[in-house]
């Protein structure tokens, strides 16, 4: 199962709404063909190029204007795009080993991927059936931890990544609220 996202960038008219700027396609079940990858590798980097020149021509509002667009459009689909990515992960993660070494009993991997084993299920499997469960269950649960371990080491470097920015901002805050009392001052003096 292949995730395809294509962009038209719509250059003709930057006044229009920031939905009418970019389109998304997604699908679920159409493999990206080699000639459309090839083509659209062609188009970003077109657009990445025109996208550059263009931001060195404008002016400090419009670039800054284009700049927020962009940023509101890319927040407006970090939702979407991070639940079809979890959904495509699922997926992937669903298929367990043990459907395809019981074949001729689909409804327990079934029940294994919805982890609701009944125990007339387990009296009917021979011993070494059972074993494959147990070691396929472990195996889960190894590579679970271990995907835990990573995304939690990923989560403390974002919460210490947003705390330096936090104390950024703050210092910038800061900064600004001491130029602007000393431009005060200096005004009414004049």
């Amino acid at each position: 199962m292949n995730l395809q996202i294509c962009f038209v960038n719509d250059s003709g008219s930057d006044k229009d709404s920031d939905a009418d700027d970019s389109k998304t396609e997604t699908s679920l079940d159409t493999p990206l063909s080699p000639m459309s990858k090839q083509s659209s590798s062609y188009s970003d980097r077109d657009t990445t190029e025109e996208d550059s020149e263009s931001l060195e021509d404008m002016d400090f509002l419009s670039r800054q204007k284009k700049l927020q667009a962009e940023a509101k459009l890319a927040l407006a689909m970090a939702k979407p795009m991070a639940k079809m990515q979890v959904e495509v992960e699922k997926q992937n993660r669903k298929k367990s080993p043990v459907a395809d070494l019981l074949p001729h009993m689909p409804h327990i991997s079934e029940c294994l991927m919805k982890r609701s084993l009944k125990p007339t299920d387990l009296r009917d499997m021979t011993l070494g059936q059972l074993q494959v469960i147990v070691n396929d269950l472990h195996s889960q649960i190894e590579s679970l931890n271990e995907e835990l371990v990573q995304l939690l080491l990923i989560r403390d470097e974002l919460h210490m990544e947003q705390d330096a920015m936090l104390v950024d901002i703050e210092d910038l805050t800061r900064h600004a609220e001491s130029q602007q009392k000393h431009m005060a001052e200096r005004t009414p003096s004049k």
